[in-house]
């Protein structure tokens, strides 16, 4: 079976269960935040592994088309330093398979930053929006 390419996803932001309007995504990482350890008894030779699960975290890179992601990120710091509840952030990640068949995941109660970089006159300026979530759902 083939692997599939970047036009067999999608990636969504939400804010409070509507979308944030984020769309110019070039790429994104994803990974599971987790921490291994071992135990190591008196009179065992071989130590017994375990492993706790903290969540998620990740980052999306966007190109500059318009000030959606600013927007979201300032709304996330005004309820922030308010000290009222803040938003509800998720990101939804879809595969769609060559078989026709595909999976999607719910990142949810994450938290976002911005970082961003401009270049020079023939780079594009781009984003970069990193989260951590605690965790996911599949749809």
């Amino acid at each position: 079976m083939p692997s599939i390419r970047g036009h067999q996803g999608k990636i969504k932001l939400f804010k409070n269960g509507g979308p944030t309007g984020v769309i110019n995504i070039l790429s994104a990482d994803v990974n599971q935040d987790s921490s291994f350890s071992r135990s190591f008894y008196v009179g065992q030779t071989i130590p017994e592994g375990d492993q706790s699960i903290e969540g998620w975290s990740g980052s999306m890179d966007l190109e500059v088309k318009d000030a959606s992601v600013d927007e979201m990120i300032d709304s996330i710091v005004a309820g922030n330093l308010a000290g009222v509840g803040a938003d509800e952030m998720s990101v939804l990640i879809e595969e769609h398979y060559p078989d026709g068949t595909s999976s999607k995941y719910v990142y949810f109660d994450c938290q976002m930053k911005m970082s961003k970089r401009v270049g020079g006159m023939n780079e594009k300026q781009t984003k970069r929006v990193e989260f951590q979530a605690s965790g996911r759902i599949a749809l």
